[in-house]
């Protein structure tokens, strides 16, 4: 009979939902495996561990074996009176504990755990000194652990449970690893300091990350905080053992599901797979997994009815999974008023059941508000864990790629333009200053959610301090930002625009297949996106967007995530000699953000037929 150990990623799992422990330990397939957000979480994470690992240049690899046993079996005699052990594994009680780094001093064991998350340890240290709690306790209530830290803090007391079972005479020292978002990075170059070596001592048997500069310039260049962690670890550790013993009765002695509840929660469920598939949301949900328009898919369904009321829940608890059952006169508020979440719901409501656009009284006043030209304008940025160039933060964001539709006149067909920034060094000057020299001093510049807005607002910091030459175009921007040049087609949505096929969601993405469907005139604009899936359902334009064969792999860019994994590739390609790969790669990225832009000329187009205005 297999053992079915609960490791700290299975119980990460269980905390967010108890029965996914099973779904995990059967193997079911979940929408993560094709989640581009989670590689790039997952190659950054692998960078930051090799980081950690070259402040520790006599570490060692042990418990490189597959399996649990003998993997922990290699760990009991790689261990002695002072090492350092990578992936040191143990065993106890049912649990399995994979340690990132293990420091052991006689009867003193460090235990270090590696977090690609970021931690601004000058705003910590200052907190301190003004006998404040730390960043992962709340201000007002210093005794409780904030919910953001809490995933982190639950990992690294897990491992000091296995570990303490498995010494319970030592001392053990806690500490996680973090990015420090307070310390700017004088290794200029940093992320080219990394090799990926097949390494048959690693225990991952593709491939080991390891920082392939020098460690003693990264420990006189620090950009990781080495944070303990003992008080909270000790405060969590009641609660972590009585939740282990949950999920370990489901593990042993045979593997049995936890009972779900079934609540909004469950909307983000990784094991909401497609039809076809073994889905373990379906076997939650059963026959209510399938019900359309499903209650799941409301505008804020958490927050129906208010907060406290937990509107859906008490729903679906009836059995009641469909968008329909909901009552609307729940929706209003004691007064007899409604919130504009409350608005946005109700209208979600009436025109799916309806099945039929909606579009508001205030629409067409707002089309005719805008200044021509019009600049349809999308960004594409990273935020790199690593700092890519000196002076620069981990997790600073970098505007690597712009693409502009302009409209000069109403009538005018669009214009396409775009900037991509092909060289490896800090692109957002260059960036502010190839799209000043587009968008000019006049003119409405139209832009899909709060992104753009956060991104420029960025810049001008850096910008002034490199002096006179970039203050011009600093200035510049604060000048976009106030005068209300900029504007969120996103909100505009919200509070002007409906169709069914849109349910709860106003991303750009969404709304240009719902517009897509329901303009035929639209599609013969744009014949060169027009195309059907082997059902015959028409495709969304972002769907056609065709990968290419870079290298021996299937490549394609159809969301922003994708975008950066590319820009990456890029660059590196081009530093290494590679133009034929670096050239697909650009085509790639231009090809995707010039159809952000288009998309919401498309948007633009739909509405002014809606409102009787001419295109």
């Amino acid at each position: 009979m297999k053992n079915h150990y609960l490791s700290k990623s299975d119980f990460k799992v269980a905390q967010t939902c108890p029965t996914k422990l099973y779904y995990r330990k059967r193997g079911y397939p979940t929408t993560n495996e094709t989640n581009e957000h989670l590689t790039l979480l997952s190659d950054q994470g692998y960078l930051v561990e090799a980081m950690a690992r070259a402040l520790y240049p006599n570490g060692q690899w042990v418990g490189q074996a597959r399996d649990a046993e003998t993997a922990a079996r290699e760990t009991t005699a790689a261990l002695t009176d002072s090492c350092v052990l990578f992936e040191a594994t143990f065993l106890s009680r049912g649990k399995l504990a994979r340690i990132d780094i293990l420091a052991r001093h006689g009867d003193v064991f460090e235990l270090i755990e590696v977090k690609s998350c970021s931690f601004n340890q000058q705003e910590n240290g200052k907190r301190l000194q003004e006998g404040k709690p730390n960043l992962f306790r709340s201000l007002n209530k210093p005794s409780e652990i904030l919910q953001s830290w809490r995933e982190y803090l639950e990992d690294v007391t897990f491992q000091t449970i296995v570990l303490q079972e498995v010494f319970p005479h030592v001392t053990i020292v806690p500490y996680l690893i973090m990015l420090d978002s307070s310390a700017p990075c004088q290794i200029d170059g940093l992320h080219r300091l990394f090799e990926k070596r097949a390494d048959s001592d690693a225990p991952d048997m593709n491939h080991t990350v390891v920082f392939a500069g020098d460690p003693n310039e990264l420990a006189r260049n620090p950009i990781l905080a080495q944070v303990n962690v003992a008080e909270e670890v000790e405060l969590l550790i009641p609660e972590v053992r009585r939740q282990s013993e949950i999920y370990l009765d489901s593990l042993s002695p045979s593997l049995t599901r936890i009972e779900p509840v079934l609540t909004t929660h469950c909307r983000s469920c990784e094991y909401r797979t497609t039809k076809g598939q073994i889905s373990g949301f379906r076997e939650c949900w059963g026959e209510l997994a399938d019900v359309q328009p499903h209650i799941l898919s409301l505008y804020r369904a958490s927050s129906a009815g208010g907060t406290r009321t937990r509107l859906v829940d008490t729903l679906i608890a009836q059995n009641k999974a469909s968008l329909l059952d909901i009552p609307e006169d729940k929706l209003v508020k004691k007064d007899g008023t409604q919130g504009p979440v409350g608005k946005r719901q109700s209208l979600q409501i009436t025109y799916t059941r309806e099945n039929r656009e909606w579009v508001s009284d205030g629409l067409g006043a707002f089309l005719e508000s805008l200044a021509y030209p019009l600049y349809f304008v999308d960004f594409e940025t990273c935020a790199p864990a690593i700092p890519r160039y000196r002076g620069t933060r981990p997790f600073e964001n970098l505007a690597f790629q712009w693409s502009c539709q302009t409209i000069t006149a109403p009538g005018a067909r669009p214009k396409a333009s775009e900037w991509l920034q092909e060289e490896d060094n800090h692109p957002n000057r260059a960036f502010a200053e190839a799209l000043r020299r587009q968008v000019g001093d006049s003119g409405s510049i139209l832009v899909w959610a709060s992104h753009e807005s956060n991104i420029l607002g960025g810049i001008p910091a850096s910008l002034k301090e490199e002096g006179r030459d970039s203050l011009d175009v600093a200035l510049w921007i604060d000048d976009v930002l106030a005068n209300g040049r900029l504007i969120d087609l996103n909100r505009v949505t919200l509070n002007h625009y409906f169709h069914p096929r849109m349910g709860g969601s106003t991303s750009l993405k969404i709304v240009t297949d719902a517009i897509w469907h329901a303009n035929a005139d639209i599609r013969r604009q744009l014949p060169q996106f027009v195309a059907k899936a082997e059902d015959g359902e028409l495709l969304s334009p972002y769907r056609t967007l065709s990968p290419m064969s870079i290298d021996g792999r299937e490549t394609s860019v159809a969301e922003g995530t994708g975008a950066i994994l590319a820009y990456y590739r890029m660059i590196d390609c081009m530093t290494n000699g590679a133009a034929a790969e670096a050239e697909q790669l650009r085509q790639l990225l231009l090809r995707y953000c010039d159809l952000d832009t288009l998309a919401m000329v498309m948007v633009w187009w739909h509405w002014r037929e809606l409102v009787g205005q001419a295109n």
